[in-house]
């Protein structure tokens, strides 16, 4: 298994860019968990992303939403985001109410999580559409430096039903770091291979993040 993740984190970094031919930019995310009570909780995801070489901020959002705890393992969420994005040169706004299956365990010292969303999408300038998103993240117990920092793979995709079609994939990989009780974060990269219309695009993402839960 370590040689295998090993493996996938090379061809993550190496591989995936020479298929990302035109752009790169970055993805800086906030979340932000507090603990209500042993079954419910309180969860909010803030982020501002640039493309064409990270001179372009043309998408962010925040929200807030609220969980349950089924058992130690899955836990069901609901919430609302608001999202503005500027394809061109007038920022665009997008309501996005959701529901989520969340799922979490350690298997010999791995930790695997697996959400499955369902995004009620609203605009002022297009079809309102449903979206369904699937991410697994799999970190490996091994640590390096110091700093205890720990290897993850990521993989999510995006299928929208107005048009019944795949819209995108994010194939990701990087490392975590747990500073302190309740603190995570993580430097990583991404490639997104998105549907703009009709063509697909690709783009070489710098993720950063920083996780705070009370």
């Amino acid at each position: 298994m370590r040689y295998l993740i090993l493996a996938s984190l090379i061809l993550t970094f190496f591989l995936s860019p020479a298929h990302a031919a035109s752009d790169a930019g970055a993805s800086h995310n906030l979340l932000l968990k507090y603990k209500l009570n042993e079954d419910w909780f309180l969860i909010s995801r803030s982020n501002m992303a640039s493309r064409f070489h990270y001179d372009d901020y043309f998408f962010g959002y925040t929200g807030i939403g609220a969980g349950y705890n089924l058992n130690k393992n899955w836990s069901l969420r609901a919430g609302y985001r608001h999202a503005q994005i500027r394809p061109r040169g007038v920022w665009l706004e997008e309501n996005r109410p959701y529901i989520e299956g969340y799922y979490a365990n350690n298997w010999k010292g791995y930790r695997m999580t697996y959400r499955s969303r369902l995004e009620f999408r609203f605009f002022d300038y297009r079809n309102d559409d449903l979206r369904f998103r699937n991410e697994l993240v799999i970190e490996a117990p091994w640590e390096f430096t110091k700093f205890k920092l720990k290897p993850y793979l990521e993989e999510e995709f995006f299928y929208g039903f107005d048009k019944s079609q795949f819209e995108a994939n994010w194939l990701g990989a990087g490392l975590s770091w747990r500073p302190m009780k309740g603190v995570k974060l993580k430097l990583g990269y991404r490639w997104v291979h998105q549907r703009i219309g009709v063509r697909w695009i690709n783009r070489n993402v710098i993720v950063t993040g920083v996780n705070l839960f009370f």
